[in-house]
């Protein structure tokens, strides 16, 4: 069981055995742990300590000041944890007990398992930079701090990568997605991690996304750094333009070729459920209750196929084509009847029906018909 837990990856903070947050007064107290803790197992000598938490000072009063500070770490310490000895002198020598635990060390030792239950343990662990904005005002501590900082930041880029390439090719792309873009709050001028994240948009399907993301970078880029993208990340921005423009021209063709039926019945639930099969299989589908709504619809939108219910209110349907046919409008159309007889089928020809279709008829031959009289057009 840990005696206490330094976390130093963002704010410094000290934990004891239950977890409640406590409390070690001065900085050089903080910060002679938090140099121990970085180190598990390792024993650090107390002229090295001192000369690097008081390097503005003489050595003999670095020795002096590490005196007085060790004799109040201990008494923090076993206000602390009463009941175990965390910090161990041997000679002269410094070390934390192995009780103690740190995020640090944590950190690294998941990442290098190079598994990805243990790269998302360390993500998690990775809350900031490393003693985010704590300096005591020391050269030699100070640039402990930042080397250490600037050497633990890139891990956690690098784990990052790592994370998102196990994600993507494992096909868990918005999972992917949320972990480049945690990488890139992390520090946005990853263009790499910019790149990745447009490919990552572009295997979605998301096109605008990934142009977006490029609009960022370059942004960004030039605002911190005065520079642009570089040539790779150009290069795949133009690619998912002329992509989406394919893409566009693909659907503005299969706008235009897509066939148009006017479905011609006054019987409110047969138009319905012939419009939904229409639909269905891909065609436009406009629909008349009778023959005066027929001819107003023929004249304004492009129709393509006429079905036509022979027996209509106001105006049959072998009336109504031979009216269209008689204003010019040669529409092909097909009848579909329910009324007995030979006579309605052979006057449907007559008319000039491309095809006369019984009621009742099953769907999937319904469909069949118009295709054929669709391709005979």
């Amino acid at each position: 069981m840990s005696s206490l837990r330094l976390e130093l990856l963002g704010d410094f903070m000290i934990r004891s055995a239950d977890g409640s947050l406590a409390t070690i007064g001065a900085k050089k107290s903080q910060a002679l742990l938090a140099y121990l803790a970085v180190k598990p197992g390792q024993h650090v000598s107390r002229e090295k300590l001192a000369g690097l938490l008081w390097s503005s000072t003489g050595p003999d009063q670095a020795r002096q000041s590490l005196r007085q500070t060790l004799s109040t770490v201990r008494k923090e310490l076993s206000q602390i944890a009463p009941r175990q000895k965390t910090l161990i002198e041997e000679g002269d020598l410094l070390s934390l007990d192995s009780s103690v635990t740190c995020d640090a060390p944590e950190m690294e030792a998941l990442i290098a398992t190079g598994t990805e239950a243990g790269i998302a343990q360390a993500l998690d662990l990775y809350r900031g930079d490393f003693l985010d904005g704590f300096y005591i005002n020391e050269e030699r501590f100070d640039q402990f701090v930042i080397g250490e900082r600037d050497r633990l930041h890139r891990l956690a880029l690098r784990a990052h990568a790592q994370m998102v390439e196990l994600q993507s090719r494992s096909g868990r792309l918005d999972e992917a997605i949320a972990t480049a873009q945690r990488s890139l709050r992390l520090d946005i001028l990853q263009e790499p991690m910019h790149r990745t994240l447009m490919r990552l948009y572009l295997q979605s399907g998301d096109l605008v996304e990934a142009l977006q993301q490029y609009e960022l970078c370059a942004k960004v880029l030039k605002r911190e750094l005065s520079i642009e993208p570089d040539a790779e990340t150009k290069a795949l921005q133009r690619e998912i333009v002329q992509l989406r423009a394919k893409r566009g021209a693909a659907a503005s063709t299969a706008v235009e070729t897509k066939k148009t039926v006017l479905v011609v019945e006054d019987n409110a639930l047969s138009r319905e459920l012939t419009k939904a099969v229409l639909k269905s299989a891909g065609y436009s589908v406009v629909v008349a209750k009778d023959g005066a709504e027929a001819m107003m619809l023929v004249g304004r939108d492009k129709i393509d196929l006429l079905l036509i219910d022979v027996d209509l209110p106001y105006i049959d349907g072998h009336s109504l084509l031979q009216a269209m046919h008689e204003n010019g409008v040669n529409v092909p159309a097909v009848f579909i009847s329910g009324l007995p007889g030979e006579d309605v089928e052979i006057r449907a020809f007559e008319v000039g029906a491309a095809d006369f279709i019984r009621k009742p008829v099953t769907n999937s031959v319904l469909l069949a018909r118009v295709a054929k009289v669709m391709k005979d057009a």
